[in-house]
């Protein structure tokens, strides 16, 4: 949920001089009132930047850099901060994951990654688990790799399956945590069999933050990267992605990644992002993260009283986000009326929600300001009852 103060987006993107289109777009914005998010959506923006972020981006953006010095320098200061060998920033999670394969197809014949997406080295697959395919799993086969499923998608693999599809073509293994995970073999298990092979294992954590551990917890399981989404609950910039493991395959990043050209030269992290991160993840690992647990769980317990007074009888609050992060939500099953219904009542008012099924509604107060957990429940209320007069 994003409600940026008006004084501080306007010093952030500047005064509006009518030439300036940017400045005429957040002036639109302000005149109608920012939209406040229940949650954090990639499609509106995902969540709101650290102010010591964007600080730091704008105070770079007024220099000229060496983008491989200021990546490496950055790298090795997020490394230290994650306990980590190495870091990488890319440009998001997805960019992340197409960096390593590249790296991964190329290992240290810099002709074989020239040439991608075409095929000239001896390796060119990858292998996934059935049961985690998802849409992201395309930025593999976008650098050329080929990507070889094991399992299916309601049946996890045998040990003996994931060893048989490994081959001296295999350039990697990907495992994605969430995913599939009443159909996927533990990550620990699937380290053991790659390594015997000597094959390293790729991890998309994107959204695994909280808790903040998990930044260093799957590499100490002996994943050779893994990598994390830096526009999620860090609250770096939303095009921006943490990618960290081990040195050698950081440094293969380095090698690939932009501004180098080829495949992976669309995927280039700009100096604004980069340090952005850096101060995101500083802020991230210095906050208590209980102390933020209760703050998050006030606010829930507010939606749920206001839930109550509009006639809500199931009431749930969980303590797991969509994708496994540890954040509380709440759900309410609709008295009456439908959960769309509301949520296209509440966006009128400027406030997004989700419409779950089951007719339930869902209130995340992740993104939500103190000064806006009034406006919200305000703005229940007032939708609620015009949904009981409607029916």
């Amino acid at each position: 949920m994003t409600v940026t103060n008006a004084v501080e987006t306007t010093m952030i993107w500047g005064t509006v001089s009518g030439a300036s289109m940017v400045g005429m777009v957040i002036s639109l914005l302000l005149s109608v009132g920012l939209p406040i998010f229940l949650g954090i959506f990639t499609k509106y923006g995902a969540s709101c930047m650290r102010a010591a972020s964007l600080r730091a981006m704008r105070e770079i953006a007024s220099s000229c850099v060496d983008l491989a010095e200021v990546q490496e320098k950055t790298g090795d200061a997020l490394a230290k901060l994650t306990h980590n060998e190495g870091a990488y920033i890319s440009n998001g999670a997805a960019s992340g994951i197409m960096i390593a394969t590249a790296a991964a197809l190329a290992c240290d014949d810099e002709r074989i990654y020239d040439a991608l997406p075409e095929i000239t080295g001896p390796r060119s697959e990858v292998i996934m688990i059935a049961g985690q395919r998802n849409p992201y799993d395309r930025g593999c086969a976008a650098v050329g790799a080929k990507v070889r499923y094991v399992g299916t998608e309601t049946c996890a693999p045998t040990v003996q399956e994931l060893e048989d599809a490994m081959t001296p073509a295999t350039a990697a293994v990907v495992y994605f945590i969430f995913f599939g995970r009443e159909y996927s073999l533990p990550l620990e298990t699937v380290i053991e069999i790659a390594h015997k092979h000597h094959i390293p294992v790729f991890v998309d954590a994107a959204a695994q933050n909280p808790p903040a551990e998990n930044l260093w917890k799957f590499t100490r399981m002996g994943a050779d990267l893994v990598v994390f989404s830096g526009g999620k609950t860090m609250r770096g910039p939303q095009d921006s992605g943490l990618v960290v493991g081990k040195k050698e395959w950081i440094a293969r990043c380095r090698r690939y990644g932009p501004p180098k050209d080829g495949v992976c030269r669309g995927c280039k992290t700009s100096r604004e992002a980069i340090v952005g991160l850096y101060k995101a993840v500083q802020q991230y690992l210095g906050q208590d993260e209980a102390v933020e647990l209760r703050r998050l769980n006030a606010r829930c317990a507010l939606f749920e009283r206001t839930l109550r007074e509009c006639g809500f009888t199931r009431i749930m609050r969980t303590q797991e986000g969509p994708v496994g992060q540890q954040m509380p939500r709440t759900y309410g099953v609709m008295p009456y009326g439908s959960a769309e219904k509301l949520a296209e009542k509440m966006r009128g008012e400027g406030i997004y929600i989700g419409a779950e099924p089951d007719n339930r509604i869902l209130l995340n107060p992740l993104m939500v300001a103190p000064s806006q957990v009034k406006t919200v429940c305000d703005a229940l209320m007032r939708c609620m009852q015009q949904i009981k007069e409607e029916d």
